[in-house]
């Protein structure tokens, strides 16, 4: 089984295993990535879309929001949380976008990067898709070792799947040419942003 097939098998119960209390990391991951009115945001591995509603309130009304997941299932999930908002919804994977370059003032990657492959390619795409200026806020809402440790008891193609400790995190960001990196590792919440220069 590839993660691709793990997510699809998993996206039905998938919202019934989100912590109810995780509302106010999620507003706070909204809040750290700076959202304008009138922003374009990619959402990036959006599963069920649990940023959905929050990013669409925080770009409206002129702003616009695609939104891609590698599983379908998920993608169907997702679509049952879009109530008039303008959100694309798109099947695609993250080391392989479609996607012109410089089409977003955002890039929000919430619960998705232990997950892809070649974690520099994939961040790589998701910066090409940044306009000059724009930023990429990486999220985990329930912090680092909670990820980390689901993982491992959840076994299968997602069970070495890891966060990375924050001085490998701004290794990373630097390395493919973002500045002004930021990291937040605390017990319950993580999060980095970086911009595109």
């Amino acid at each position: 089984m590839d993660r691709r097939e793990f997510f699809d098998l998993s996206a039905p119960e998938w919202n019934r295993r989100t912590p109810e209390d995780l509302l106010p990391q999620l507003n706070r991951v909204v809040a750290e990535a700076r959202l304008r009115a009138g922003d374009y945001v990619l959402d990036v591995g959006t599963g069920t879309g649990v940023l959905i509603p929050l990013i669409a309130e925080a770009i409206a009304p002129q702003g616009r929001l695609l939104a891609f997941d590698i599983s379908l299932r998920m993608l169907l999930e997702a679509r049952r949380r879009i109530h008039g908002e303008t959100v694309l919804l798109v099947q695609t994977d993250a080391h392989h976008l479609p996607i012109r370059p410089g089409s977003f003032d955002r890039v929000v990657c919430n619960a998705a990067l232990p997950h892809f492959g070649d974690r520099r390619r994939a961040l790589q795409e998701l910066i090409g898709t940044l306009r000059v200026g724009g930023s990429i806020v990486i999220s985990h809402p329930i912090g680092r070792e909670a990820v980390n440790a689901r993982h491992r008891e959840a076994g299968g193609p997602v069970a070495e799947d890891r966060v990375p400790p924050p001085e490998d995190m701004e290794i990373l960001l630097r390395g493919i040419g973002l500045a002004d990196t930021v990291v937040i590792d605390e017990p319950e919440f993580y999060l980095a942003r970086a911009r595109k220069t």
